[in-house]
């Protein structure tokens, strides 16, 4: 079972193509991580794109909270995406520090069954919700 990285592009400053990974079935866990140029997550200004590719099972993706600070009683956040669906996660779902790895990272983790295409955008300029 291996791990994959996806960096968040910024389409309002560099007018990027947003990218995607897929578990294909052989990934436990994605990592969302800042670009060298971006040199950090911006949480209010970040949204996750999960794209369910399979037609006859929806998948339950888990955003495993941080190691790096604790936000009592939160823990882990799962979203579930429907057959052949497509769920954007950000905004208000990542107002804290709930989620955020010791290096600065963000993991989701989801069935090895599962083929689902992880991709993420950051804002340049303003939070999904101001």
């Amino acid at each position: 079972m291996g791990q994959k990285t996806v960096n968040p592009v910024s389409p309002t400053l560099s007018g990027a193509t947003v990218s995607k990974t897929d578990s294909v079935g052989t990934t436990s866990s994605v990592l969302i991580a800042a670009t060298t140029a971006q040199s950090s997550l911006n949480f209010a200004q970040l949204a996750i794109i999960l794209e369910n590719q399979s037609s006859t099972a929806s998948v339950a993706v888990t955003f495993t909270a941080g190691d790096n600070y604790t936000e009592i009683g939160q823990g882990a956040k799962v979203v579930t995406v429907a057959t052949a669906a497509t769920v954007v996660v950000g905004g208000k779902d990542f107002e804290s520090a709930r989620f955020e790895g010791s290096d600065a990272y963000m993991e989701l983790t989801f069935a090895t069954a599962s083929t689902i295409y992880v991709s993420a955008i950051m804002t340049g300029a303003n939070a999904w919700n101001p």
